[in-house]
């Protein structure tokens, strides 16, 4: 008898869970690099826990960690969680804390990198980003508009930032604020797809910056390549490279970045799990 009822109390609890489940992915990169003086070798894997599941009146749930950063949520008051997020989610939006980037990143985004290791991030504006903390990103969307309102821990940062963005299959345009408590950011950005080109323009005016911010991409995909190129202001940075889809989740990927004066390059394979 009490073996029965332990079964039965097991599959009791187990109903509970039906609608929860967790998956593991991943990503992985190896390749050559050369920084400008010397070549050397790259590598890199990361392994993703993504949790989720659903409450009996139909809001969604979840969290994500990096195998790498798994310790980060340990601890109390829990205030440190870099590369991980737990997020609620129903008609109201999504709420999501933790390692989130500032409602303007989120949105108005970044143009297209190259090479297989992103040589250096040069295609990325200055954004504030998110304080290093725990920190919230509330996100809504109703049909082609897209809502976002960000905020930095509370004990530590005044890290604000609120975006808004249109977006079709044709194209985008967004526009972002963000203040730190000292400077604040405003950003517009743009995508357009014609045919088999996307081009993408991100334009950056911020306190901290003696310029504008300005950086544009285009990607052009012939079959399984996709030849990428940007140009960033900051610094005159240009990049050219290349992908060619391998199948399966693997990519052969290379890039060259530039200032006219030095250049960085790359080559390798890029998987994802």
């Amino acid at each position: 008898m009490k073996k029965v009822l332990l079964a039965t109390s097991i599959l009791a609890a187990s109903a509970g869970f039906a609608a929860a489940e967790v998956a593991t992915s991943g990503s992985a990169r190896m390749g050559l690099v050369y920084d400008g003086d010397e070549a050397y070798f790259s590598s890199r894997v990361r392994i993703t826990f993504t949790a989720s599941g659903e409450t009996d009146g139909g809001l969604s749930f979840g969290a994500s960690v990096r195998a790498d950063q798994s310790g980060q949520g340990g601890g109390w008051p829990n205030v440190a969680n870099d590369d991980s997020t737990v997020y609620i989610s129903g008609a109201f939006g999504k709420l999501t804390f933790g390692d989130v980037d500032s409602a303007a990143q989120a949105l108005v985004g970044q143009v297209s990198a190259v090479g297989f290791s992103g040589l250096g991030s040069y295609n990325e504006v200055a954004y504030f980003g998110s304080a290093p903390d725990t920190s919230m990103l509330y996100e809504y969307s109703a049909g082609a508009v897209s809502f976002a309102l960000g905020a930095g821990q509370l004990n530590t940062a005044d890290y604000l930032s609120i975006a808004a963005k249109y977006s079709t299959d044709a194209f985008s345009v967004a526009i972002g604020w963000e203040d730190d408590g000292v400077d604040n950011t405003l950003s517009l950005g743009g995508s357009a797809t014609f045919g088999a080109a996307t081009v993408k323009a991100v334009v950056l005016d911020s306190d901290h910056l003696a310029d504008t911010d300005f950086a544009l991409s285009v990607d052009y995909v012939a079959g399984p390549t996709t030849v990428t190129a940007f140009y960033h202001d900051v610094n005159e940075v240009f990049g050219i490279g290349a992908a060619y889809d391998l199948g399966g989740g693997a990519s052969v990927k290379g890039g060259i970045v530039t200032d006219g004066d030095d250049s960085i390059a790359d080559i390798g394979v890029v998987m994802s799990f």
